[in-house]
């Protein structure tokens, strides 16, 4: 037989003994309630209904409420924790917590924090919750390890671990994909899918109908332009990909070759640009870009750029372009690829025991075909 130190009494006796005094004081309280009217708004049990509001706790309001388990109530006004889940029918203000879930059904103004989920209707305030929040409508922030879900309004901004989808939203943080009507900004790691972006989008692949900035390598836009392009550059590394953006900000993401050496490095790049134009028929792109040449075999090969290039049309389709660049190059010095692609460099040192690193001036141009 365990025994409570404490008192001196077995410890089944005491547990049974508490959940006795809280049932006779949930019928208390109801005789009062029924008689007097009394409210002290306060809660304190198990679980529904093993607390101090009894069967009636679905149809109060509290300021404070504190349930081992779960809690019930119909309104909610200051403080609420379960160890579980609160569930609040009508209601909520002040702060909530729970080991698990937060459910409200009516509109929610103050802050939620679970340990999973938050399930609410309106909300006009903060949830935090280790794996979901959703909503109806929100107009706060909600923060999610996972993702956070809003079937109309998404609020101020939203930030997840891996999604945010909403309808109208303000900003989107997501470690992997933003989903948005009208939004403001979008930030993802892979992807941001958009209606009308009146700031920016910051992705892998953005898309959208109108957007005047994104910045990824692949910017599918409705009013924006799309092309393939193909070039050369300095060292005969023959790029060809595919370019897209908006008539402001472009992304571009190809791939290709170089037969310098005897051996064919095959190249991968990646860039994001910025369109100024002159006049119909010119205009000056610049863009940062990196590159990576391999033949799968031993050593790498490196290379951040500036480009600054003068684009001339011809027709409505065809672009001829071309300009100066300046690289950062990274190569190992043991396979020799580096110093036979490269040779003239303004600036160069040793990168550790095996690595090169360098500056230099090249050149590159090409042709591009308009799609849209």
């Amino acid at each position: 037989m365990r025994v409570n130190y404490t008192t001196g009494i077995p410890a089944w006796k005491a547990v049974c003994m508490v959940l006795l005094l809280l049932m006779t004081g949930s019928v208390q309280a109801q005789s009062e309630v029924g008689s007097v009217k009394i409210d002290t708004g306060i809660n304190i049990g198990l679980a529904f209904p093993v607390s101090t509001r009894g069967v009636n706790a679905t149809a109060s309001t509290n300021k404070f409420s504190f349930h081992s388990l779960f809690g019930v109530s119909k309104n909610e006004t200051g403080f609420a924790f379960a160890g579980l889940s609160n569930i609040v029918f009508g209601n909520a203000k002040g702060f909530m917590i729970a080991g698990f879930s937060n459910h409200v059904g009516g509109k929610s103004s103050g802050d939620q924090l679970a340990g999973f989920m938050n399930i609410l209707n309106q909300s006009e305030g903060l949830q935090m919750a280790g794996f979901l929040n959703r909503s109806k409508n929100a107009k706060g922030v909600q923060l999610a390890g996972f993702s956070n879900l809003s079937s109309g309004e998404g609020g101020k901004l939203q930030i997840a671990g891996f999604t945010n989808i909403s309808k109208n939203v303000h900003t989107q943080v997501a470690g992997f994909a933003n989903i948005g009507k009208d939004v403001n900004t979008q930030v993802a790691g892979f992807i941001n899918i958009a209606g009308k972006v009146k700031g920016i989008q910051v992705g892998v692949i953005n898309i959208s109908e109108s957007n005047h900035a994104p910045i990824g390598l692949v910017n599918i836009v409705k009013n924006g332009e799309m092309a393939v392009r193909v070039s050369i550059d300095e060292m005969g590394t023959v790029i060809g990909g595919f370019e897209s953006g908006s008539k402001q900000l472009y992304g571009f993401l190809g791939a290709g070759y170089n037969r310098k050496l005897s051996k064919t490095l095959y190249a991968l790049e990646g860039a994001i640009g910025g369109r100024f134009q002159v006049s119909d028929y010119f205009r000056i792109n610049a863009e940062v870009a990196s590159a990576a040449l391999d033949d799968f075999k031993k050593g790498f090969f490196y290379r951040s750029s500036i480009r600054v290039f003068p684009s001339f049309r011809i027709g409505n389709r065809l672009e001829i372009f071309g300009g100066p660049t300046i690289n950062y190059t990274c190569f190992d010095m043991a396979s020799g690829k580096g110093m036979e692609l490269v040779n003239h460099f303004m600036w160069s040192e040793k990168a550790g025991d095996d690595n090169y690193q360098g500056i230099y001036l090249g050149a590159m141009g090409g042709v591009s075909l308009k799609l849209k």
